[in-house]
């Protein structure tokens, strides 16, 4: 190509040159066979892009059949959590729950927002008594 001084833009070639000639072809390979296909490498192939989804979609679909089962295990009586409020099961079926949140007060909420309050395990009584104690510190007049 060949730029004006002037204009700056790009001119046409004149007749003769090498760049009127065209790109330079690829050369063939020394079998005479086909030059390879550009590939779009790993990161662009559909296997790639599954492989890298199905571990997600797998661990979503484990966590939702634990969820699925601490709900179905529930009863009445059973503490549970629905958006932040603690209650206790008065009645379940399928869909709806009703909840005690205190006393007199009983709410309506769907199964599916409920999950089992876990209440936290007491302190074991061995491990106060076998726990290391700090050595008193002398006091100096």
């Amino acid at each position: 190509m060949e730029f004006t001084a002037l204009m700056l833009q790009p001119s046409a070639a004149k007749a003769g040159s090498p760049a009127a000639a065209g790109p330079a072809q690829p050369s063939t390979p020394a079998g005479g066979g086909q030059p390879p296909p550009p590939s779009m490498g790993i990161l662009g192939s559909p296997l790639f892009l599954m492989l890298m989804f199905v571990p997600f979609i797998f661990m979503m679909w484990r966590r939702n059949k634990r969820e699925n089962d601490a709900r179905a295990k529930l009863k009445k009586g059973d503490k549970v959590l629905a958006a932040g409020i603690v209650g206790e099961i008065v009645d379940t079926d399928d869909r709806m729950a009703k909840v005690k949140i205190a006393p007199g007060v009983t709410v309506q909420i769907l199964s599916t927002s409920l999950s089992p309050l876990e209440e936290p395990k007491p302190a074991d009584a061995n491990a106060a008594k076998n726990a290391p104690k700090e050595p008193k510190k002398a006091e100096s007049k």
